[in-house]
């Protein structure tokens, strides 16, 4: 065998060693290159990929006695004693060498192909199993879980700090950040080696999202592509609030103090207007400003179904903006909207008062604006209302339509029965929660399905126990119950209004149904209360205490006209739909609700973490967690989609099964006319004629002429107009024309109208050398080190703007803004439903109960 003919080394030629290798030596070079390969100990054939023909020679340049002969047969010494191989060998040796090399190379090519052949296959044939598997009937879309594989093959093959993941990665990786929090996120990364990214790297991706959102900022810009995501430009607007921390923090991003009242102008949070480089200016807001003790929210939602809301601005609130603010806020937003072209068709709210009063105002339900003419713009609603509708109080020309919240009103309805105040009455009988008490205390609860605490005042907002208590189990029992007739007629009133407004397995012609059935019931028992004489223990002439004893006997005011509002917005829609003036996805009134917010809030307290026990936030907390919560609902609202594959969402079960009933029979089309409606309302108003005649109010409104729809009608529309519940507002120089909002905008903020408390503060324009540096304030401190707090003695000159300049003895000193916010804040805010303050007052209360054993 010559090596120099060979062109490549077999496989078990590279398996050669030992005494095994030395033969093929032996055999392919000579006896004295085995002797060579011997003396220096090479015993195998793939260990000559590593070393080079200088190395194997290299000990015998050594003046060593015993290689004196291998010395004479392999090569030469010259006197300067260098040895020098012949060059046969040397050509024979580096011929072996280059094809133990070669060979190896074509190991390590066939591994990687091996690998990558691995690798194809493995994908490959999961994916064909998830294909053929019972997992993936009807369903295209390939899971994550394979595109996730592949990522991390990928990564396998590179050093750490050169891992890559692809855009699909990079947002699961964030909605698992955003859903599970830092410690689950980083529990899965630490276990999933090159799975995913760095923490670091998702919050930088956070940072980089396009989803900011600053406090007092309304993100029209983003409502376009929103809108475009569900292929619909028709949106409702809600509005609420909810208590918060009062805390002062300095924002970065923004360079600017969050926690304080958003300052409003024509009813708009100013953004940004606390921003300042002077320590003695925060220190004046701190004394001058109140701080924020609620969080206003402002969501976007689409009439499409199943469409994600859309987070269009929150801020910080003393809670004391006007019914005036609020509208003008309201019509500033829907300008804003035309301008992307997106028709805001209304707003809803959670029946406070103000929002009431606004809502009132707009629509002129019972109410005027005399100096103000909303109804000139061009993208008004306009409907001719028939003359005999005479039960139908709204105009026919309306700029913005509105909605109050169907759960609020369910539980107002509620709670009005639970009241101690209240004392309602139905004809001959009372509507009392005495007889839900002795349902209970007599019945099995299998019988009923309540529970104490179903009927518990406290609990304002259990509005699964208006579910329970207007259940059809309840309603049974009571209706056999003959001195519960009052209290079975409310409840079913309470059911109509959870059918109507609330379900969305609702059918259009069942919503007006239950809706105006409610409505009609509602007139005839308020009229009734005002030709009825009960039983009073005052003086007949005393009408003051006539006028309270029947209010207590009825429902509240606020809930009776969101009950008007409501019935009248929700046929306002249907008629437009008829007339082809929005599309018929504006049926989907379930969605018209401030509930959208309510659950942002939810989510907001839920995004906290499984080791925090802080469910409350401060504004500048609330804000962050809304660029989450906005990321996620982005998401949700292209179908979950990025690419190729798209995410799918947990989802509480029985709101799976609603969606699922919903998704069963959508509203494809409408066919119904103006004699349609007319049927149902006359179904609505024998309803409502059944409903009274249970309780006995028939006969007193049949002699007083107020049993007819038209007679009703009439009554409640004069007695309104005249009574103390019609709103008048002199309201002046608000115009919201298209072409001159920003402009107006712009010249309102310098207006004279502004408060005296942002005229204090501007007016602190004095400028001194050294224009944020006090002197005075900090002098007599003597300490001069500061750990655990950022007061420097010199800073990074790039990051001067998140420092004031301040003098602390004689030392002049760098203090962060957030240090300064923490050095000026002299108490720690708590709300009352944080569980710290639960425990100590009750520790409170055992520690006076002790004291007062003892005493």
């Amino acid at each position: 065998m010559d090596i120099l003919h060979l062109t490549e080394l077999t496989d078990d030629m590279m398996n050669l060693s030992h005494e095994d290798f030395y033969d093929f030596i032996e055999t392919a070079l000579n006896k004295d290159l085995c002797d060579l390969f011997r003396l220096q100990s090479v015993r195998d054939m793939s260990s000559l990929s590593s070393i080079t023909v200088d190395e194997l020679t290299a000990v015998l340049s050594y003046d060593i006695v015993e290689l004196s002969s291998i010395k004479r047969i392999l090569g030469f010494v010259s006197t300067d004693g260098k040895f020098h191989l012949r060059i046969g060998f040397r050509v024979t040796l580096e011929r072996l060498i280059s094809l133990a090399k070669s060979k190896t190379n074509s190991y390590v090519k066939n591994y990687e192909l091996k690998r990558d052949q691995l690798e194809h296959d493995l994908l490959g044939k999961l994916t064909e199993v998830w294909k053929q598997g019972p997992m993936s009937s009807g369903i295209s879309d390939i899971p994550i879980l394979i595109p996730w594989m592949k990522n991390t093959f990928e990564n396998f093959k590179k050093q750490k700090n050169k891992f890559t993941y692809d855009n699909l990665i990079q947002q699961f990786a964030l909605l698992l950040f955003i859903l599970g929090g830092r410690n689950y996120y980083e529990f899965l990364r630490l276990n999933l080696p090159a799975a995913l990214p760095h923490v670091s790297n998702v919050e930088l991706l956070m940072r980089n999202n396009e989803q900011k959102i600053l406090e007092c900022e309304f993100r029209f810009q983003l409502i376009k592509e929103y809108c475009k995501s569900n292929n619909c430009n028709y949106v409702f607007s809600s509005e609420d609030a909810t208590r918060c921390i009062s805390r002062i923090d300095y924002d970065a991003q923004s360079d600017s103090f969050i926690g304080f009242s958003s300052c409003l102008v024509n009813g708009l949070p100013q953004p940004n207007f606390f921003q300042t480089n002077k320590f003695d200016e925060l220190k004046l807001w701190f004394d001058t400003f109140d701080k924020s003790a609620y969080i206003n929210l402002h969501m976007i939602q689409s009439v499409a179904p199943s469409s994600s809301p859309f987070i269009l601005s929150t801020y910080g609130s003393n809670n004391k903006a006007t019914a005036t603010d609020v509208l003008k806020r309201w019509l500033y937003i829907y300008n804003q909207c035309l301008c992307q072209g997106v028709r805001v068709i209304g707003f809803s709210s959670d029946c406070d008062a103000r929002y009431l009063r606004a809502m009132r105002l707009c629509t002129r339900f019972f109410a005027q604006l005399p100096n103000l003419n909303l109804v000139k713009q061009k993208d008004n609603f306009h409907l001719q209302i028939p003359e005999r509708w005479s039960w139908f109080f709204m105009s026919g020309q309306q700029i913005l339509l509105f909605m109050q919240d169907p759960i609020h009103i369910a539980t107002k309805f509620r709670n009005r029965l639970l009241s101690e105040i209240a004392s309602m009455k139905m004809g001959d009988y009372h509507v009392s929660i005495e007889h839900l008490i002795s349902l209970i205390e007599s019945k099995n609860k299998i019988e009923h399905n309540l529970i104490k605490s179903d009927i518990c005042p406290k609990d304002r907002q259990n509005y699964a126990s208006c579910r329970r208590i207007s259940s059809e189990l309840i309603l049974q029992l009571l209706n056999k119950m003959e001195a519960c007739k009052g209290t079975y007629i409310y409840l079913s009133l309470l059911r109509s209004i959870i059918t109507g407004l609330i379900e969305k397995s609702t059918t259009i012609q069942e919503r007006l149904y239950h809706v105006w059935s409610v409505v009609f019931t509602c007139r005839f028992w308020w009229t009734w209360l005002q030709y009825s004489k009960l039983k009073l223990n005052y003086d007949d002439h005393d009408h003051e205490k006539i006028d309270n004893i029947k209010a207590n006997s009825f429902i509240t005011k606020p809930t009776f006209w969101c009950i008007e509002i409501n019935a009248h917005t929700l046929l306002y829609i249907v008629l437009l739909v008829i007339k082809r003036k929005l599309p018929i996805d504006a049926l989907n009134s379930y969605l018209f609700s401030s509930q959208t917010c309510e659950n942002t809030f939810r989510i907001a307290r839920a995004l906290s973490g499984p080791y925090s026990s802080i469910t409350n936030f401060t504004v500048k907390s609330f804000t962050k967690k809304c660029e989450k919560i906005s990321i996620i609902n982005s998401i949700k609202s292209c179908g979950g989609r990025i690419g190729e594959y798209h995410f799918k969402f947990p989802q509480h079960h029985k709101l799976e099964k609603e969606a699922h009933n919903h998704s069963i029979n959508p509203i494809q089309q409408l066919n119904l006319t103006e004699s349609d409606i007319e049927k149902i309302i006359e179904s609505a108003f024998e309803s409502a004629k059944q409903n009274i005649e249970i309780v006995n109010m028939t006969q007193l409104l049949k002699n007083e002429h107020k049993y007819s729809i038209s007679e009703l009608s009439q009554y409640i529309k004069t007695n309104i107009s005249k009574s103390s519940s019609k709103v008048i507002d002199y309201t002046k120089g608000f115009d919201f024309d298209d072409e001159s909002d920003e402009d107006n905008l712009q010249d309102d903020e310098n207006d004279s109208s502004m408060s005296d408390d942002i005229d204090q503060i501007s007016a602190i324009s004095t400028d001194e050398e050294e224009e944020n540096v006090i002197s005075s304030d900090l002098s007599e401190v003597e300490r001069q080190t500061f750990h655990g707090c950022r007061i420097y003695d010199k800073i990074n000159p790039q990051q001067s703007k998140k420092y004031f300049r301040i003098y602390i003895g004689s030392s002049l000193k760098y203090i962060h803004k957030q240090t300064a916010c923490w050095m000026l804040t002299d108490n720690r805010n708590h709300l009352s439903s944080d569980r710290l303050v639960r425990v100590r007052t009750s520790e409170m209360r055992i520690i006076f109960l002790k004291l007062f054993l003892l005493i």
